[in-house]
This record gives C-alpha cells, structure tokens and sequence, in this order.
C-alpha cells in the first residue's frame, strides 16, 4: 500500500452494517460517521458524526466535501448509490483521497438498470433483458425502477393488471421502469473485492437465507459458477474497485438482476468469512499482484438482529 489511511469515513452510519465497521476498525483507524438523519444510533456511539443532506440532494457535494476536509479524512466508504454521482465527481478534484467503490464507468452502467440488463445479456454473462413492451411480458414477472437499490418500489406482478396498478401506485410509464422475468432460484448476494488497479482479491458468494428490505439470514458458500461469472464482469467492464452481485441459481444458470457499484450490507458476514472488505481494499491499493489474499471460509452464517441505544 502506497497511501497511508488514518482517518476513514463512513455515510450512511445509521445502518447497522457502517457501526459494525466502526467498532470493528477502531482500533487501527480514526473513524467518522455520517448519515442524512440523527434519530438513529450513529450519533451515540463515541465516533464523531454529522448529518448530511441526501446523496441525491444539490447541497450534498458541497456539504460532504467540506466535512472531509473538515475531518482531514483519508478514505471514504459510501453507504448507498445516491452518493456515488457526487464521489466520482469529488474523486476528480481529490485524486489522493481513496473511495471505497469502482470506477466511473462502471458505475453509470450499473445504476441504471435497464442498461445492465440489456448489456449483460449482450455480453452472455447473464440473461434477464428487460421487456420491450407491456405486450410482451410474460408473467410472473418483476417491476422495479430502472435507477434506485434495496427493495424499493420492487413489485413481483402475476397479471397484466397489476402490471397497470403498479404503473399507476407510482404514477410512472411501462417504458420509465424494468421489467423482466421472475426467476425462482436460489438467491445469492456477492462481494465482488477487486482493488482499485483491478486485481481481484477475491469472491464472496453468500446465499440469502431470508431477506425483508435487506439480507437478513445468509451463509457464505463457495460456488464457481458464481466465482467465474464476477470473474466474467471484472475481466469485461474493468471496474477498478469493489462491488457487490445480486443474483439467482437455477439449473446451472446464473441470473443477474442487480449490480450494486459499492459495498454490500452483507460485508459484514464476508468480513467473518474472508476478510474486511475496507480493510482488504486499503491493503492491496495500487498492487499489481495480490499477494497472499485471505481463503473463503464455507458455512459462516450471518442472522441479523436489532439492538438498543438509549440516550437521555
């Protein structure tokens, strides 16, 4: 590692998995919080914490920019893909202050999600191209926008006719959202850690065991379908930095319905199950080779619960 980290910062410190790294890190690095609201945990847990304006909102660029200054932050970890607009544009303006996320490229063509589809399809790395026409779909099929992340506006449809209301609950047209087909296999949620001159350091499939909003229950598995076709993506589209793959398995085909151009909720079971993906990032940052990278451990099971701050 070339860059000496001190100072890192996390947004979107109200979610459970940014305070688990805090702790986790603390004893190494100076950790800094950040999050569009303060009625959550993040403020009262000992780390210095400001709220910020939402990653989408005019004022975040500005704002965000003199908070790391501010903190004299030396790596950011972003928390949600609202940000990362306003990241790459900072990265341009700061090229020694490392972000925990891909490069521009790759990012545009993950958050919008109709061009993913279409260009993975293209590509024969996965097949689940949008729909063209309401006329075409073939249900059940889902409905989800083209730009956005988690389960947001995310509707499985059985008829043509919830196909309508769900045009009409968000008052939007077929041609503005995703739809595609519904697949029934097995979900996997995967970190996908490759450093910033794009050498992978590794792949973490985890299977979803339960998920409400987020990946409740997972366990880690090792699955070389799944490792070849990141593997596939990396070698494609040069992504420069660490992302996460969301996927089904059935009959032996892998399919993609979400790239996520940042780190995952679930980077806390790869931390159990192969290593800190910050801090991995960090340490193979500017490596040509990926000497010694940690082994996938099979079997390490990740059940989420909600703990308790009481502040007076």
């Amino acid at each position: 590692m070339s860059t000496k980290v001190k100072n890192i910062l996390f947004t979107c410190a109200g979610g459970g998995s940014p305070i688990f790294f805090a702790r986790s890190m603390q004893k190494t690095y100076n950790l800094f919080l950040a999050d569009a609201g303060d009625q959550n945990a993040a403020p009262h847990l000992g780390f210095p914490f400001q709220k910020i304006p939402f990653g989408n909102s005019p004022t975040f660029p500005g704002e965000i920019e003199a908070l790391i200054k501010k903190w004299n932050i030396d790596c950011v970890v972003p928390g949600t893909n609202r940000e990362l607009l306003a990241f790459i544009e900072l990265s341009k303006k700061t090229p020694e202050l490392l972000m925990v996320m891909p490069s521009a490229d790759f990012i545009y063509l993950c958050v919008n999600k109709k061009q993913l589809m279409n260009e993975l399809a293209g590509a024969n790395i996965s097949f689940l191209p949008p729909y063209k026409t309401k006329e075409k779909v073939v249900y059940p099929a889902i409905a989800k926008p083209v730009s956005g992340e988690g389960s947001r506006q995310f509707h499985i449809v059985k008829t043509p006719e919830q196909l309508e209301g769900y045009l009409k609950l968000y008052d939007t047209q077929f041609d503005d959202i995703l739809v595609q087909p519904y697949i029934e296999g097995a979900e996997y949620t995967i970190s996908v850690i490759v450093n910033n001159r794009n050498k992978m350091v590794g792949v973490v499939p985890k299977r979803v065991i339960e998920k409400r909003g987020i990946t409740r229950a997972a366990v880690s598995e090792h699955n070389e379908l799944i490792e070849k076709l990141c593997t596939d993506i990396v070698a494609k589209y040069n992504p420069r930095g660490p992302f996460n793959v969301q996927l089904k398995l059935l009959e032996g085909k892998g399919y993609i319905f979400e790239i996520n151009p940042r780190l995952s909720t679930t980077s806390v079971l790869s931390n159990k199950a192969f290593g800190n993906e910050v801090e991995l990032y960090i340490k193979y940052y500017n490596a040509d080779e990926i000497n010694n990278p940690p082994e996938l451990k099979s079997g390490v099971y990740l059940y989420r619960y909600d703990d308790n701050v009481f502040v007076s």
